[in-house]
């Protein structure tokens, strides 16, 4: 019945003009140009360490995707900065825009740039022991409320995360025409997994997706 009245719901947005799509305004991909690919594994090299604890089977962790997580930040004596989710939207253009624009609790600050390069590659169902030297702790904040101000600080010091990953989707969004040539609603309903891209087991560590 529900599946029934979403369907009739979506034939009456269609009719209106509204349309279900992926990318669009701010969730449109950025290409990933060489150049920027080799500065980022460069990054990874330099100043991560990644130890695979579980490899997954789903969805990787690539660029142009929302990603999801459960982690755990701590530094090198053993105190637990976060326990927690994290969630946030790589390689895909105004990035920071979307993920400040949502209400949802449980965002990464988009200054954690070792966490998010540390996650990327990962299969969903995965888990891994990242350690971030602290020229990659940047940002000073991750966020565990809906807004900033609820965010916890973090020294720059080495950090080691352990981190399991379960998503690693592509936005779909629903549009609905506003004034002119903007929208009235442009906002994620739901996310879809991709086949594409596959990790080959004989990569590096380091390699970026």
């Amino acid at each position: 019945m529900l599946k029934r009245a979403l369907i009739l719901l979506i034939l009456a947005l269609s009719q209106a003009g509204c349309s279900i799509e992926e990318g669009g305004g701010a969730y449109n991909p950025v290409p990933l140009t060489d150049e920027v690919r080799k500065e980022l594994e460069g990054l990874k090299r330099e100043f991560l360490t990644i130890e695979e604890l579980t490899v997954g089977s789903g969805s990787v962790a690539a660029w142009s995707r929302k990603v999801e997580a459960d982690i755990e930040v701590r530094y090198t004596d053993g105190t637990v900065v976060y326990h927690g989710p994290i969630w946030m939207y790589t390689g895909l253009e105004g990035d920071v825009f979307v993920h400040n624009a949502s209400s949802r609790a449980g965002g990464l600050s988009f200054g954690q740039e070792g966490i998010r390069l540390g996650l990327n590659g990962m299969a969903v169902g995965g888990k891994r022991r990242i350690t971030i030297e602290p020229k990659l702790v940047r940002g000073g904040l991750l966020v565990q409320g809906p807004q900033r101000k609820n965010g916890i600080g973090v020294r720059q010091e080495k950090l080691i995360v352990e981190a399991t990953l379960t998503a690693s989707c592509i936005p779909v969004l629903l549009r609905i025409p506003g004034p002119g040539s903007g929208y009235f609603i442009e906002r994620e309903i739901r996310c879809r997994d991709a086949d594409l891209p596959k990790r080959d087991p004989n990569d590096p560590i380091w390699r970026f997706y």
